[in-house]
C-alpha cells in the first residue's frame, strides 16, 4: 500500500512537472519536459495503477423493509421515468379492474404510519391469523375526509370487517377479549335492505341513451388526480369522500349515472345518495374503465363541464328587488381618492344583500362617470348577477353619487 501512495505522489508531481514546463516561454525547457514525459513514460510513471476492479453486480438486490406505500410510489416513479417497463400492463389492469369490481375486503385497515395504535391493530390480526389489508393515509385527504364523514372520527386505525366500521384498537380487543372476533369475520354479511339495494347501468345502455340525444346526468366520484386519465363529457365532479357534503349541489329528483374507475366506489356513493333521497341515482357497472373499452370517448376535465355563461332568465329576481332608493345625498362633483371613497361607502351598503346570497362584490375601478365592480363568490355565473348588477348596485351607486351613471363588469353581457 505505501509503494501505492510514493507512486500516485511520484506520477501527479511528474505531471506538474510537465504541464508548467510545456506552458514555459523557453523552447528549451518546452523541449525538456517533452524529454522528460517520453522518459516517463518508458519507466511507467506516466499514469496512476488502477485499483482493483470492482466485482460485477449480480443484479441481486437487498432485502430491506418497506412500507407497501412506498413501494408503489418507487415503483410508479420507476414506471414514469422509463428506468423500468411494466410487464403485462394490460393484464394488471384488467386485473386491477376485476379485483376493484369484487366486494370489498374482509378486513381493512386504515392506518397512519408511526401510530402505534395501528400497528398493535395488525400485529393483532396477524396473531389470530386473520387476513386483512391495509392503506396508509398519510398525505390522503381525501380518504381521510371520507373516514370522519363516515365513522365520525379523525383517530387512527379505523377498522372495517364486511364494509362496516368497528372502531379503532379497542374496539379490535374488545372483540378479540370477547371470543366474537373471528365469529364476526367469517360471518357472510348480511344482505342490504331493499332500498338500499344499488341498480347499475350497463354501458351499452348508457351509450344507447347519449346516441339517441337523452340528456344523461353524470357524476364522476374518483380522485382528482384520476380526471387526468379524462372524463365522460358532461360528467361533473364530486369525489366520494365528499357526496355527503356536496350532494346539495345535485338535484335529488334527476336520474344520476354515477361512475369510477371499476364500479366500487360508486356504488358505494350511489348508497350515500340514497340516504339523501336520491331515488333514482344509479351506478355505471365496470366504471370508466369499462366505457373505455367498449370504445367511449373521455375528454379532459375542462372539457367535460364546461362553465358558461347563463342567460339572465329572471332579470327580476334580485337581493335588491323592492328596496327602496333614497334620492342622492351628494350633490357635488367629487373627483380622485374622495371619489372612490364614496363608491365604496355606497358599495358597502349594498355588500350585506349580496352576502346574503352567498356572494360578494370586489370594486375594480372607477373611470369617469362609470364603475367597474365585479361580483364573486355564489354571484359567478349565477343567472341574477346582472339583474343585481342592474337594478341593484348601479341603481344605489346612481341614486346616491348623481355624477355615477353606469356599473361596468366582467359579469355583463356586452
Amino acid at each position: 500500500m505505501l509503494g501505492t501512495l510514493v507512486r500516485r505522489v511520484t506520477v501527479r508531481t511528474l505531471d506538474a512537472v510537465v504541464d508548467k514546463g510545456r506552458s514555459s516561454g523557453s523552447a528549451s525547457v518546452r523541449a525538456a519536459a517533452t524529454a522528460l514525459d517520453r522518459a516517463r513514460g518508458v519507466v511507467g510513471l506516466d499514469e496512476i495503477p488502477s485499483q482493483s476492479p470492482l466485482p460485477s453486480w449480480s443484479g441481486d438486490r437487498p432485502d430491506q423493509p418497506m412500507w407497501s406505500s412506498d413501494r408503489n410510489k418507487l415503483r410508479k416513479f420507476q414506471i414514469d421515468r422509463g428506468i423500468i417497463k411494466e410487464e403485462g400492463a394490460e393484464e394488471a389492469e384488467s386485473a386491477a379492474a376485476a379485483a376493484e369490481a369484487e366486494a370489498a375486503p374482509v378486513v381493512m385497515v386504515y392506518y397512519k404510519r408511526g401510530c402505534p395504535y395501528s400497528r398493535a391493530a395488525m400485529d393483532l390480526l396477524r396473531e389470530r391469523e386473520i387476513a386483512f389489508e391495509e392503506r396508509d393515509l398519510k398525505g390522503d385527504d381525501a380518504t381521510l375526509g371520507w373516514l370522519k364523514i363516515v365513522t365520525g372520527q379523525s383517530t387512527t386505525p379505523q377498522i372495517f370487517i364486511h364494509g362496516e366500521s368497528i372502531g379503532g384498537f379497542d374496539e379490535l380487543r374488545a372483540l378479540d377479549q370477547a371470543g366474537t372476533l373471528r365469529e364476526r369475520v367469517e360471518q357472510a354479511p348480511t344482505p342490504a335492505a331493499d332500498d338500499e339495494l344499488v341498480d347499475e347501468l350497463e354501458i351499452a345502455d348508457l351509450r344507447a341513451r347519449l346516441e339517441a340525444g337523452a340528456e344523461v346526468r353524470l357524476v364522476d366520484v374518483r380522485g382528482a388526480a384520476e380526471l387526468e386519465l379524462g372524463m365522460i363529457k358532461g360528467a361533473v365532479h364530486v369525489p366520494v369522500a365528499e357526496i355527503d357534503a356536496r350532494h346539495g349541489e345535485l338535484d335529488a329528483d334527476d336520474v344520476w349515472v354515477v361512475y369510477c374507475k371499476a364500479g366500487t366506489r360508486s356504488r358505494q356513493a350511489v348508497q350515500a345518495l340514497r340516504h339523501h333521497g336520491f331515488r333514482s341515482a344509479v351506478s355505471l357497472r365496470g366504471g370508466i374503465d369499462a366505457w373505455t373499452a367498449a370504445g367511449g370517448q373521455v375528454v379532459s376535465p375542462r372539457e367535460a363541464a364546461p362553465r358558461r355563461r347563463l342567460p339572465v332568465l329572471h332579470p327580476e329576481h334580485s337581493p335588491f328587488e323592492g328596496l327602496s332608493v333614497s334620492d342622492g345625498d351628494v350633490s357635488e362633483q367629487l373627483e380622485g381618492d374622495e371619489l372612490v371613497a364614496r363608491v365604496k361607502e355606497v358599495l358597502d351598503e349594498c355588500r350585506p344583500l349580496v352576502q346574503a346570497d352567498g356572494g360578494d362584490i370586489e370594486l375594480l375601478d372607477v373611470q369617469g362617470d362609470t364603475v367597474h365592480v365585479r361580483l364573486t363568490g355564489n354571484c359567478i355565473d349565477c343567472p341574477s348577477s346582472q339583474a343585481t348588477l342592474k337594478q341593484g348596485i348601479e341603481r344605489r351607486l346612481r341614486s346616491r353619487i348623481p355624477q355615477i351613471k353606469a356599473v361596468a363588469s366582467p359579469q355583463l353581457n356586452p
